[in-house]
């Protein structure tokens, strides 16, 4: 007796397009019941600077100010989390 299971599959097209809903109502039932800790809220600190000068290139308020700024900002944040 040989065996197909292609074969079946398409014969019975109606009890794989049962199963395979009732596979993904399965599926969704199950990820809607998972508890909250398996999803931790992952918050990314994010801080945009800023700096205006009048009368001053973009080029140059990044490299003079803009640039110090950002590694002042993080380092302080680093500095910050390694206390707690």
């Amino acid at each position: 007796m040989n065996i197909n299971p292609s074969k079946w599959f398409i014969n019975n097209r109606t009890t794989v397009y049962v199963l395979s809903v009732l596979l993904c109502a399965i599926g969704v039932a199950m990820y809607n019941n998972l508890p909250k800790e398996k999803f931790p809220e992952i918050k990314i600190p994010k801080i945009f600077v800023q700096t205006i000068y009048p009368g001053t290139s973009p080029e140059n308020m990044e490299n003079l100010v803009s640039k110090h700024l950002e590694k002042e900002i993080k380092n302080n944040y680093r500095n910050q989390k390694s206390n707690q």
